[in-house]
């Protein structure tokens, strides 16, 4: 499953700066392997780019689900709980 996301540079060559939103439009962040990771467009430090992270799927409720990401974000660890429409099964 891919969660919806902004790409960036990552602080080394194999893997990508990540920013998302958490359910309550709270933002998130994380580095992950570029492996992980599904975007179009050149990446940069300053210029994010539209993207997917791939992500474990958890428990849903109603509209709302848990997923784990590939690496813990900085601001929440690495289960966090997301809105069902910013995920999809493919990039």
């Amino acid at each position: 499953m891919w969660l919806k996301c902004k790409v960036m540079l990552g602080q080394y060559s194999g893997e990508c700066a990540i920013k998302g939103n958490l359910y309550n439009n709270k933002e998130f962040s994380l580095f992950a392997d570029k492996k992980d990771v599904n975007y179009k467009g050149k990446l940069s430090v300053d210029k994010p780019v539209d993207g997917w992270v791939k992500v474990a799927p958890g428990p849903q409720k109603d509209n709302l689900l848990l997923v784990s990401l590939p690496q813990p974000a900085f601001e929440n660890g690495r289960n966090i709980i997301v809105k069902t429409e910013q995920v999809k099964d493919e990039p």
